[in-house]
């Protein structure tokens, strides 16, 4: 086993968007920092062109690619688990969506028992992560690494969907991570100059140009070393070479909500029963590491066009060659703007406390591709609704498939386990057809294409959704921080029971915000690197 020297303060497992922004502020401020990632470089170009995006989506360079267990509520599909295996991690091959949540997220978290989490908090976190292309207000920052913009996807239907919002009965709000959360809005993205902001970019590559911060890339990391019930180091696989690296003040975990548990109880930290059953000796019995996994579970309905698509006209292969190229040298033209395009926070219904549905609207349909007269033929032209349950009951979990460290994990989301989360399922349905319908669309909706027409009952919107649920990848809760003893970690994201080992990521949310979450963990992240350091926390923002 080859052993690195005690040169590191930090050792990070993971340069997702978490370890990225830890890499940087701790590194900043003088301690030497170690960044282990599994996947590779970011050097990809199709990584930093927003319309990349579907191509590096799919690609097992870039992505784990993970599946779920056959899902008990539907029909034993398996559910897709798409997450960042490069670095930037997520954020290297999300679309770009920049969302907070809604500030009652934050206040409720203060309200389980999180001291220093609640909407006043965090909000300076938010700021100091951010540069905000619009004008300025006091809910955005103006000079932190991460670029934030409302997309500037230029198509007639973003107008005619924001139009149709209004025709329902619907609000339009300016900026959903200010004042006010609810309503229909175009979408903020992570882009500067016409290239994907990431994490990596914004923060992980700034830092290594500094000095102070080492990154190696193809690290799978095996476990975390113990003694005497402290965390010393690491130990790794380098090109099949079992590696070690040690870590003087503390080990962070930054690997997500999938990866973070693995580790964990690949190092004898999780439920003892479970961890028996591969021969894993339990060093520390904690039942709810893995467990507490939520996602936003979420269904699309698809509408032909009734006019040629412009989104479509330009996937012909020679013009977007032209496109890339341009985006590639310039950071302009069609694709250099993140395909992202509309969204909505609203509610199923008037007992909703808080916005539990939101939508995602684009000019395309995910199955888009390019295209050449008689070479390859387009798909069919269509524009695409999502809708996802923000605040779902459901609960499921992540568990080692063996002790083998190269296996992939065992994921069970038990998605539509409640009566609450198909019901909310079902209002999404029908507001998506209710939009759709107004009169604004006439001129260019076509016959609705997935499901179709004759899905129309609440038994035929149920199947429909089980045998079509998907996510919008927003995995969380399965190291949850909180004030109890059943907590992984505390409010300042320590392992309860280990000395010098935290975990920095999406995993110890200890529910589900109301959006997109990369965001968040960028925020947590910076707010983490602040505890980590023992910096007094910025003054609350009452806004």
């Amino acid at each position: 086993m080859v052993g690195r020297s005690g040169q590191y303060d930090y050792v990070i497992v993971g340069a997702g968007s978490a370890g990225c922004v830890l890499a940087n502020r701790l590194g900043a401020a003088g301690a030497r920092v170690l960044v282990l990632e599994a996947g590779g470089p970011d050097k990809s170009w199709l990584i930093h062109i927003p319309l990349g995006v579907g191509k590096v989506w799919h690609s097992p360079d870039f992505n784990w690619s993970y599946t779920s267990d056959p899902e008990p509520h539907l029909n034993g599909k398996e559910i897709f688990h798409p997450r960042g295996k490069v670095l930037g991690g997520s954020s290297s091959i999300n679309m770009m969506a920049y969302v907070r949540g809604h500030r009652g997220d934050y206040d409720r978290w203060r309200q389980m028992g999180l001291d220093g989490w609640s909407y006043a908090d965090v909000l300076p976190y938010f700021r100091r992560a951010e540069t905000f292309e619009d004008p300025a207000n006091p809910f955005h920052g103006t000079d932190g690494p991460l670029t934030i913009q409302t997309s500037r996807v230029d198509d007639p239907l973003i107008d005619i969907f924001l139009e149709a919002a209004v025709a329902a009965g619907y609000e339009l709000t300016e900026d959903y991570n200010g004042a006010k959360q609810e309503g229909f809005a175009r979408l903020q993205v992570n882009v500067r100059d016409g290239k994907r902001c990431s994490a990596a970019v914004a923060y992980l590559h700034p830092a290594i140009a500094r000095g102070g911060v080492d990154v190696e890339t193809g690290a799978m990391v095996t476990g975390v070393m113990l003694e005497r019930g402290r965390a010393t180091g690491v130990r790794y696989l380098k090109e099949g070479v079992a590696e070690i690296a040690h870590a003087g003040t503390e080990v962070i975990l930054s690997g997500g909500a999938i990866n973070s548990p693995q580790v964990l109880m690949l190092s004898g930290i999780g439920p003892a029963e479970h961890l028996a059953e591969h021969g894993i000796a339990a060093m520390l019995d904690r039942p709810g590491v893995g467990g507490n996994l939520q996602d936003h579970p979420s269904i699309g309905i698809d509408y032909s066009y009734a006019v040629p698509s412009e989104f479509h006209r330009h996937l012909r292969m020679d013009r977007l060659a032209l496109d890339m190229v341009r985006a590639h040298l310039f950071g302009t033209g069609r694709a250099a703007v993140a395909p992202s395009s509309a969204t909505a926070f609203v509610r199923s219904g008037p007992e909703a406390e808080l916005p539990d549905i939101q939508l995602f609207f684009r000019p395309v349909s995910v199955s888009a591709r390019e295209w050449f007269p008689l070479l390859k033929a387009p798909a069919h032209e269509t524009f695409t609704f999502r809708a996802c349950h923000l605040r779902p009951e459901s609960r499921g979990t992540v568990r080692l498939r063996s002790a083998d460290p190269l296996a992939k994990v065992r994921i069970q989301n038990n998605f539509l386990s409640t009566d609450t989360d198909r019901r909310v399922m079902r209002d999404a349905f029908r507001l998506v057809r209710t939009l759709a319908f107004q009169r604004v669309f006439d001129p260019v909706r076509g016959p609705e294409f997935n499901p179709g027409a004759e899905v129309e009952t609440d038994d035929q919107i149920d199947a429909f959704a089980r045998a079509n649920l998907g996510t919008v990848y927003h995995p969380i809760g399965t190291c949850r921080m909180g004030s109890d003893d059943a907590a992984i970690v505390d409010p300042e994201l320590r392992v309860r029971g280990i000395e010098a080992l935290r975990v920095v990521d999406a995993s110890v949310f200890p529910d589900l915000v109301g959006g997109n979450i990369n965001a968040v963990v960028i925020m947590i992240a910076e707010k983490a690197a602040d505890a980590i350091l023992g910096n007094q926390p910025p003054a609350r923002a009452e806004l």
